[in-house]
């Protein structure tokens, strides 16, 4: 079974195998101005040279930039002209969840080496200063997200476990082993001092209390594992989505009198034929977005679940990473084949389709002979 964003090295003439996604629900942010289609995009030439998986993708909270992972890399472009404007290649293997601080400029970089290490790197894109690492996972880093503050983060691995760090800036955090499997997707809820949430590919759903970081309710209804996560405005409530091909909405309340916390299922939509490997919501709190084994690259209503725009015929290989533009208006997807789409939700049409840039010849594009841990991306582990 296929999951969620894979750690997969260039890809040649060969095709490699399904991989995950990816693709998680990033840091709840206040929605900025309205984002126009810039013009005149830059022309499109598919190079000829192996490309990596796209693993991640993510708006700033301004929209002003768009954050790519890959395999080796993690690329920011300028989405007034789709130009590259940073890149970091301090990372290992690819770069699996990308969540931007409600400061516009720094990033989490969730990735690792599969079997191996976890890694999350702290790039300010401005290059004030060089990347900063969290203490290592013992397993890839699937899932990064900020609270509304952008001091509070959280980290989801594949060795089951989520850190919940109080100050990305002190580092440190807690490590929470509940799960009993790989953790793939993580989200804090938008109403200040209230909870977070993490999924994984024991099928289950766990609500923590924030303040107490204890975990307070399950959901259980998935029939397969849960590839991301993302709040809707009211901070109560959440989507769910799952390598059954299904999105689920969850519900929280709170009984102040018993203090004691209670969960509700008020909603499933069938979504993909297949697994949906990436789930991202616009910072607005209007849209959310998926992509999934189908090659499909779907746009939802948060509330309500209707679809909005569907893009089936935008690319051929399974979509891995996918994310909206602050006001819902622009989304961008990407996965096997190694290109990131960038399209125009409501005229329904592309705007431009971006390419991040080769390795640099000292830094191998991938292992001669990748280790057996490494040879898993498109698999399911343990």
């Amino acid at each position: 079974m296929p999951v969620l964003k894979p750690a997969q090295p260039p890809t040649g003439a060969a095709k490699p195998a399904a991989g995950q996604k990816p693709a998680t629900a990033g840091a709840q942010q206040p929605a900025p101005a309205a984002t126009q289609p810039p013009v005149g995009p830059p022309p499109f030439a598919k190079p000829n040279r192996p490309l990596s998986a796209i693993t991640a993708v993510a708006f700033s909270p301004d929209g002003k930039h768009l954050a790519v992972g890959t395999y080796g890399e993690a690329v920011v472009f300028d989405t007034a002209t789709w130009q590259q404007s940073a890149v970091c290649r301090q990372v290992e293997d690819s770069v699996r969840s990308i969540a931007f601080n409600p400061d516009c400029h720094t990033v989490a970089l969730g990735g690792g080496l599969p079997g191996r290490s976890g890694q999350t790197e702290i790039w300010d894109t401005a290059a004030t200063q060089p990347p900063r690492a969290l203490p290592q996972q013992y397993d890839s880093v699937e899932s990064v997200a900020y609270d509304k503050s952008g001091k509070g983060l959280l980290v989801g691995a594949d060795d089951n476990k989520v850190r919940y760090v109080a100050d990305a800036g002190a580092g440190g955090g807690t490590v929470l082993d509940s799960h009993n499997g790989r953790v793939q997707a993580v989200a804090f809820s938008p109403k200040e001092q209230s909870i977070f949430i993490s999924g994984g590919m024991d099928k289950i759903v766990k609500v923590w209390d924030l303040k107490s970081v204890k975990n307070v309710i399950n959901f259980d209804q998935s029939d397969g594992g849960i590839t991301g996560l993302a709040f809707l405005n009211n901070g109560d409530q959440f989507v769910g989505a799952s390598l059954d091909g299904k999105l689920y909405w969850w519900g929280v309340g709170y009984d102040a009198k018993k203090a004691s916390y209670n969960g509700y299922h008020f909603r499933t939509i069938g979504a993909h034929n297949g697994g949906v490997y990436a789930l991202s919501r616009s910072a607005d709190g209007r849209r959310m977005i998926t992509g999934g084994a189908d090659h499909a690259i779907c746009v939802w209503d948060l509330n309500s679940g209707g679809q909005v725009r569907a893009f089936r015929d935008t690319t051929s290989e399974p979509v891995y990473a996918a994310a909206l533009s602050p006001d819902g208006k622009i989304a961008a997807a990407g996965g096997r084949d190694g290109l990131v789409y960038v399209l125009d939700v409501d005229a329904n049409k592309p705007i431009t389709t971006l390419v991040p840039p080769p390795l640099p010849a000292e830094k191998p594009s991938a292992p001669a002979k990748p280790a057996k841990s490494a040879r898993r991306a498109g698999k399911t582990k343990r």
